[in-house]
């Protein structure tokens, strides 16, 4: 019984991963038509909204190397190892800049909010290096600055 379970789970991660990039096509294409900004990213957090565990209010670490693409009006934060890829239209985030900790230290982190698949999501990204430019980049593209949560 448990291979079938883990062979179910296995598969319905992987169909939600290919509904998730089917739906962001379109913006993709849009992004890769027209990069501003190309990077990879050290750190990668979604703050969580619930569900198993009470990760309500917690962030958790996405695993996995990341990635930064800012297109002209849209951006994506992707992580394939991790089969998560967050497409977000520059006009509809928000972007605040806060200071958390990461392991022993404190470091700034650029909270990024909007909508992902009709649901509000609230990401944390960091660089030890280029937060500036980031955050230019995410700004050029029609990102709001919003208060730090």
């Amino acid at each position: 019984m448990a291979p079938v379970v883990i062979v179910g789970g296995i598969y319905l991660m992987m169909r939600r991963y290919r509904l998730e990039r089917a739906r962001n096509a379109p913006l993709r294409a849009e992004i890769a038509a027209q990069v501003r900004l190309a990077t990879p990213l050290d750190r990668v957090s979604k703050l969580g909204t619930g569900g198993f565990g009470g990760t309500r209010g917690y962030w958790i670490p996405v695993r996995g190397p990341k990635r930064l693409v800012v297109g002209a009006d849209s951006f994506m934060i992707s992580a394939p190892q991790a089969l998560r890829e967050y497409v977000f239209t520059g006009r509809d985030s928000a972007i605040a800049l806060s200071r958390m900790r990461c392991g022993l230290a404190d470091r700034d982190w650029i909270i990024v909010t909007g909508t992902v698949g009709g649901r509000e999501v609230q990401l944390a990204i960091t660089k030890r290096d280029g937060l500036s430019a980031i955050w230019q980049a995410l700004a050029g593209a029609g990102v709001a600055p919003a208060s730090a949560p």
